[in-house]
């Protein structure tokens, strides 16, 4: 079972805030990382799915809560589910955390003293004045007398601008690969080996260029190192250039 550490921020705040839990996972082994539904009943509610990040301690996943009472609360986080490159997939344990969750009652009197404010007036939305309608309908037809005498007047025709390039050149991929930025070069190279694939008519070079793209989508969300990295950065540029 790969060791996991769960990191809690200080203060959950009030009710009705959003609170953060935090799970690191040091060795995902190169395994996908899929965080589980994080159900908590009446007593909070999660709040979109979990994100996925990588930094210097492993793969963090990271759930964004609702409370919706005050008090301490013990809740169980999820073990996330590891899915490796051969199918077989592995649940980690659960995580058990403390959190306190303020009130946003006054303290210091008792809740059948407390009176609901009263109801704030609704604004009105009519105008009252007919001004801004006459402004718009000027400035329309300023507009549209402008255009009318400049598609009368005649004129060359403005060549269209050039289209913009579809990414970095390859020996820009090259540097970024060079000073570690291994993933935007990887993006960059997808697009490039994704165009090449549809121009392809050799099967061994459509089946090489079909295998190398589906290392480098798996590598989103795979938990690879900076060798793995580098290595998959050395192919993509071995095959653009080929």
């Amino acid at each position: 079972m790969i060791g996991a550490l769960l990191l809690l921020q200080a203060a959950a705040g009030t009710v009705g805030d959003t609170v953060y839990v935090t799970r690191v996972i040091p060795d995902a082994g190169g395994a996908v990382v899929r965080p589980q539904q994080w159900s908590l009943g009446a007593l909070a509610l999660q709040l979109g799915p979990a994100e996925l990040r990588r930094d210097e301690r492993g793969t963090v996943v990271r759930y964004a809560l609702v409370f919706w009472y005050p008090g301490d609360h013990l809740v169980t986080m999820p073990g996330p589910v590891l899915v490796r490159r051969d199918g077989r997939s592995d649940t980690l344990a659960v995580s058990t955390a403390r959190i306190r969750v303020e009130s946003v009652l006054p303290g210091n009197r008792r809740r059948s003293s407390l009176e609901p404010k009263p109801a704030v007036e609704a604004v009105p939305l009519a105008a009252e004045t007919p001004l801004p309608a006459v402004i718009l309908v000027g400035a329309t037809a300023a507009g549209l007398g402008i255009a009318g005498f400049r598609w009368r007047r005649p004129g060359k025709i403005a060549p269209r601008p050039a289209s913009p390039a579809a990414g970095p050149p390859p020996e820009t991929l090259a540097r970024w690969a060079t000073a570690g930025e291994h993933r935007a070069a990887l993006d960059a190279w997808g697009r490039i080996l994704r165009q090449r694939l549809s121009l392809a008519r050799d099967p061994r070079q459509t089946a090489e260029l079909e295998r190398l793209l589906a290392d480098i989508d798996f590598s989103v969300f795979a938990s690879h190192g900076p060798e793995q990295l580098a290595a998959l950065s050395a192919r993509a540029a071995k095959l653009s250039a080929a």
